[in-house]
């Protein structure tokens, strides 16, 4: 199993939602409301400097949904327009 870190584009959230429900993935955290600043979306820290959120999302999946989700997230990242988006991968050994 790995465990992902979805930061996206608050924009886009209803997309990343769509995308887990379409692979049978139900279960997820979602934080609503993240700052921080990245390559891939620039900055947004919810200022009149820097407006503008991030979602970030939660969630543990088996090897093919999590790599169905990180190939999207290759091929989106790749378009030519589009709004931040980043996923973090870690091994998940254990869920208690």
């Amino acid at each position: 199993m790995e465990f992902l870190i979805i930061i996206c584009s608050s924009t886009l959230q209803s997309t990343v939602i769509e995308f887990l429900e379409s692979r049978g993935v139900l279960s997820y955290t979602r934080i609503p409301e993240v700052v921080g600043s990245g390559k891939g979306g620039g900055t947004r820290l919810n200022d009149e400097v820097w407006p503008g959120v991030n979602t970030m999302f939660l969630v543990a999946l088996a090897h093919e949904p999590a790599a169905a989700l990180k190939e999207w997230a290759r091929s989106y990242r790749e378009s030519d327009v589009r709004e931040g988006l980043k996923v973090f991968s870690l091994a998940l050994q254990e869920v208690i």
